[in-house]
């Protein structure tokens, strides 16, 4: 009985290493936020995916409120809306979705 418990578990934390492998957030996210503010479309942190854009506002503290899509000349953006929970103040950030929008996923 021991023996199958020990065989379970260890199937059960290799699946569970597997799936949170797979939903590993792109290494480069400090880069993106280095390289843009996201105030606005000329300003657009550019992103690979949507987790990439939820670290993004992971790193600048904020907490997602809304997101809503914007095509400004046939140029995709996610503009999302985020509350600072400490001081509560929302403010709207933009990412450049054009890398992977429109692509299956």
């Amino acid at each position: 009985m021991k023996a199958t418990r020990r065989v379970i578990g260890a199937a059960f934390l290799a699946v569970a290493a597997q799936g949170i492998a797979s939903c590993a957030l792109p290494p480069d996210a400090p880069t993106v936020l280095a390289s843009a503010n996201g105030t606005g479309p000329d300003d657009a942190y550019v992103v690979s995916s949507v987790a990439q854009e939820y670290e993004i506002l992971r790193l600048l503290g904020l907490r997602s409120d809304s997101q809503r899509l914007h095509v400004i000349d046939g140029r995709p953006f996610d503009v999302l809306t985020a509350t600072d929970p400490e001081t509560q103040e929302a403010r709207d950030v933009w990412f450049d979705i054009s890398r992977f929008s429109g692509r299956s996923m």
